[in-house]
């Protein structure tokens, strides 16, 4: 954990550029539903946009694009094709016994945050879901001061150095890969 905390401040916050969110074409009328929220809510918190879309990327990124009807289930990543769909499996995998049940552009963890919605149905708006994790990821950030902690935060809890790390890093080459930033020789130098 000395080694990521050390690392935080160099592999994120030294390469962002403010490069602007392009949305991939996506099927059908969903096209870029996530990502039309992802400006408004990395402003009215303070996040800088390229961190925010990226870990959006991380979390649903699928031809390009961030998928409001996704979903994760123990482990198992799904891509529906409505909220329907969505909330027919989510119910189904409750039913079946799922513990770790994720929706939404941002993965927001039904568990851990389903308490901070109405309904399983409100957690997959994507305006609802995308300021959630907004708010959430301000949150790390205030509390342990670096995006790149924040952003390890976001994904797993702070006794799981190796998936933290690793989640870090397909951030960084998200950010990297969507123009927002460039490898820096910290920043590789940590993901090796």
């Amino acid at each position: 954990m000395k080694h990521l905390r050390h690392l935080s401040l160099a592999c994120l916050t030294s390469f962002i550029s403010s490069a602007p969110i392009v949305a991939h074409a996506a099927s059908g009328s969903d096209a870029g539903l996530c990502e039309s929220q992802i400006v408004a809510a990395a402003a009215k918190y303070g996040i800088p946009e390229g961190i925010l879309y990226s870990v959006g990327l991380t979390e649903t990124g699928r031809k390009g694009s961030l998928q409001p009807y996704a979903m994760n289930i123990d482990g198992k990543a799904v891509f529906a094709s409505s909220a329907g769909e969505v909330l027919q499996r989510f119910e189904t995998a409750r039913a079946e016994g799922a513990k770790l049940i994720d929706l939404g552009c941002m993965q927001i963890n039904y568990r851990y945050h389903g308490e901070n919605f109405t309904s399983p149905e409100a957690m997959l708006d994507p305006r609802a879901n995308v300021e959630y994790a907004a708010r959430f990821l301000a949150n790390l950030h205030a509390r342990h001061e670096t995006w790149t902690m924040a952003v390890a935060r976001y994904h797993a809890g702070p006794n799981n150095d190796p998936a933290q790390k690793r989640y870090v890093c397909r951030v960084i080459a998200n950010l990297v890969a969507t123009g927002y930033g460039k490898w820096t020789p910290n920043a590789a130098s940590f993901c090796r």
